[in-house]
């Protein structure tokens, strides 16, 4: 091709037409320009793609992590709630409006007090968007801005969670230890299925009479309350605003 154009471009010289070898000229160079932007184009395009992927991949990462909180969610608000249930039905108890259950049953529903109710604030996804400026790269804005409110809403219900771990272990802890078995209460343990394995035979004695004559219980119970409500408040706007995440993240997805 370049061999053409030079001997095209020696006819001109030699045919003494200065016209036509400005017009031939001219011509070259615009296909050079032309073959120059197009190339910036390709490159450009080529570009485009190479940060699509890497949004692609980013926006993957987010979904899976977000359906895993998602689901955690769900699940430690229900537990929140059946241990609120647990509670009114022990001040029951407490008030002589139900008579004091068997030991096992006992201990399965005083169990459910030494969960935390606990979730796993650490986000390795989240901290390296933040972290890294990659934040920045995600194109949707509603996208963006409900990402970067997702700290402000899991702390407020992070301080509760806080609170109900500090109130168990100032005040119900030391109960359990003074009326009950604690290898008793593990044992019976519910949540998420852990199968707690049974040891040697207790020998302690277990004075659930005297636990719930005890004032700092019935206190504890109502503190408890108060928290596990408001943790579930939190929770419920954690939820919401994972499922318009993950709604959001899905259909960036699709489109890139």
């Amino acid at each position: 091709m370049i061999t053409l154009f030079r001997r095209i471009r020696q006819k001109l010289i030699d045919s003494g037409s200065l016209t036509k070898y400005l017009l031939y000229a001219t011509g070259e160079i615009l296909l050079v320009v032309i073959g120059i932007l197009i190339a910036l184009q390709i490159n450009n395009w080529n570009e485009q793609q190479k940060q699509n992927e890497r949004e692609r991949l980013l926006l993957i990462n987010l979904r899976n992590d977000f359906q895993t909180r998602y689901s955690e969610l769900k699940e430690i608000n229900t537990a929140r709630g059946e241990a609120i249930e647990v509670a009114l039905f022990v001040n029951e108890m407490i008030a002589g409006q139900v008579a004091i259950l068997p030991e096992d049953e006992m201990d399965r529903l005083l169990a459910t007090f030494i969960n935390y109710f606990g979730f796993n604030e650490q986000f390795k996804m989240l901290d390296v968007l933040f972290n890294t400026g990659l934040i920045n790269e995600i194109s949707n804005e509603e996208l963006k801005q409900l990402l970067l409110l997702w700290p402000q809403q899991m702390e407020e219900m992070l301080e509760e969670q806080r609170d109900l771990i500090r109130l168990y272990e100032q005040t119900l802890g030391p109960l359990y230890y003074k009326y009950l078995s604690m290898r008793s209460l593990s044992e019976s343990f519910e949540f998420r299925d852990y199968q707690i394995q049974r040891g040697a035979p207790i020998t302690l004695t277990k004075d659930y009479e005297g636990l719930l004559n005890d004032r700092m219980f019935e206190n504890y119970l109502a503190d408890a309350q108060t928290l596990l409500h408001i943790n579930i408040i939190d929770g419920n706007i954690l939820i919401q605003s994972a499922e318009r995440i993950i709604e959001l993240l899905e259909e960036q997805i699709e489109s890139l």
